[in-house]
């Protein structure tokens, strides 16, 4: 008796669930499950993601998504440069040689150099790398669906190694420049381009990556803060986007670092925020202007943090200023060390260069800045930035061995105005190879103004100045080299 009640209970427990369920499946409502704040859920109707727990989701496209949205303003962009072939090139620009000795003209062929780019505007702007076009008697690109236009040069900026484009064309498609000072290390990111050339018949290749790291310097241009990527960057990639997750572009393929030419995952893009500057300058005036405070800045090493005294590397140090110039003006000093420019934190020389060089002449900037250990604000009014010109060089006859793997000698004040240098000092003859010196970046001809804050004015006082430090300690020279004054810092073997 007992068991058929404990049976007629189990059938009616059983038939209540499946009561329940069937009634929880036709009401549509599907049992919620209570996941932590960092669960991902998929939603199939629009191909998007998004992080539960985020008061304001972050919606974003799928790497084919992005692919689809981005293509079709990839372009292959195709110049032709005249090359000049001849025995006396030596000669090549001089008119009296050719006509005095009578030197054959020189032959001229036409070569075909290919890259990538991408249309910014629907009437047909289009930006890629100046190395891309440099050079070039005529320039055309080609769209993936197979169109082909003539396109003029708007202008190109060797400086920033960027170039403005312009077709004849109306209701193109374009893409959008993001913001590339919100990129963050570690984030997606999508490499276009057109590597291959006419292989390719037209199409373009895509590889995807992260950003590995910001504020890169490779010495390629004047102005450099490039993004580096482990997306495959290939040879003909050069002036194609480099899009987030969003489809914007964070920046422009310039170069690859590879002792073979082929992708080993360093490659290295113009960040859009500089592109778009210089393509508004290029735009509005057909050459960048810049600002210019008449300052040589350079990194804030641990050698130079040891020697100033500073909490950190972040910063740039200033190496010399220019007499009459913005800086001088205001009363930048050498050894000062810039922390904010315009309210923004700095955290090398070259984004200081950038943000000088992209702020408008005449506006009025405050500097914060470590001077002998205490932070100072200083107001100064940017100039414009006018082209340089070339300094003589000279390279020092050799003399006697020194311990840092240089041999120095003695100029005198005849010697120094005879061969361009700005006072009587310390030259260097010579540099060991596998040196410290040679690895600090001391080269042939430098002259050695100071040691650790100290002048140096013959071959004496560097001694002196280098017999009171230890194996181990740091020293910071200041060289002058071709016109300019900077810092270079090492550590005693």
């Amino acid at each position: 008796m007992r068991f058929r009640t404990i049976l007629s209970i189990s059938w009616g427990v059983t038939l209540l669930l499946a009561t329940l369920s069937i009634f929880l499946f036709l009401s549509g409502k599907p049992n919620s499950v209570n996941y932590s704040a960092t669960s991902i859920s998929q939603n199939n109707t629009n191909d998007t993601q998004q992080i539960r727990g985020n008061p304001s989701p972050q919606r974003f496209l799928s790497f084919v998504d992005i692919v689809k949205k981005v293509k079709p303003a990839v372009v292959r962009v195709v110049s032709t440069i005249e090359v000049r072939e001849g025995f006396f090139d030596f000669f090549e620009d001089d008119d009296f040689f050719r006509r005095f000795f009578g030197f054959p003209e020189e032959r001229r062929r036409r070569t075909t150099g290919i890259g990538s780019g991408f249309i910014i505007s629907s009437d047909g702007y289009v930006l890629t790398n100046h190395h891309v076009i440099d050079k070039a008697i005529s320039v055309s690109i080609n769209t993936v669906d197979g169109k082909k236009y003539k396109a003029k040069i708007v202008g190109a900026d060797k400086k920033s190694d960027v170039a403005l484009l312009k077709v004849n064309e109306n209701n193109l498609p374009y893409l959008v420049l993001g913001d590339s000072s919100k990129v963050e290390v570690g984030e997606w990111v999508i490499a276009i381009g057109n590597p291959m050339g006419d292989i390719l018949r037209g199409d373009v290749t895509v590889s995807a990556g992260i950003v590995s790291a910001k504020g890169r310097q490779l010495g390629l241009a004047d102005y450099e803060d490039f993004i580096q990527t482990d997306a495959a960057i290939n040879r003909g990639n050069s002036g194609g986007p480099l899009v987030n997750i969003r489809g914007e572009v964070i920046g422009m393929a310039s170069a690859i670092l590879s002792p073979t030419g082929g992708n080993i995952g360093i490659g290295f893009a113009v960040p859009s925020n500089m592109a778009k500057f210089v393509m508004e300058q290029l735009k509005k005036n057909g050459r960048v202007i810049r600002g210019f405070l008449g300052v040589s800045v350079g990194s804030v090493t641990d050698e130079v943090a040891e020697v100033l005294k500073l909490q950190n590397l972040k910063g740039a140090i200033v190496h010399s200023v220019e007499k009459g110039k913005p800086a001088d003006k205001a009363g930048l000093k050498q050894y000062d060390v810039i922390i904010e420019f315009d309210g923004q934190k700095i955290e090398n020389h070259s984004q200081l260069r950038a943000l000088i060089g992209q702020t408008s002449p005449g506006k009025k900037v405050n500097l914060k800045v470590i001077r002998e250990g205490k932070e100072i604000t200083i107001p100064v009014v940017v100039g414009e930035l006018e082209e340089e010109e070339s300094t003589p060089r000279y390279r020092g006859s050799e003399s006697s061995e020194e311990n840092l793997g240089i041999e120095v000698d003695t100029l005198t004040q005849r010697e120094a105005k005879e061969y361009g240098y700005p006072r009587a000092g310390v030259v260097i003859t010579r540099v060991r190879r596998g040196s410290v010196a040679e690895e600090a970046g001391l080269r042939r001809g430098d002259m050695i103004l100071e040691v650790n804050r100290m002048r140096v004015y013959n071959t004496n006082d560097l001694a002196r100045i280098l017999s009171r430090l230890r194996s181990g300690e740091s020293v910071m020279f200041l060289v002058w080299r071709e016109g300019d004054e900077f810092f270079i810092s090492l550590r005693l073997p």
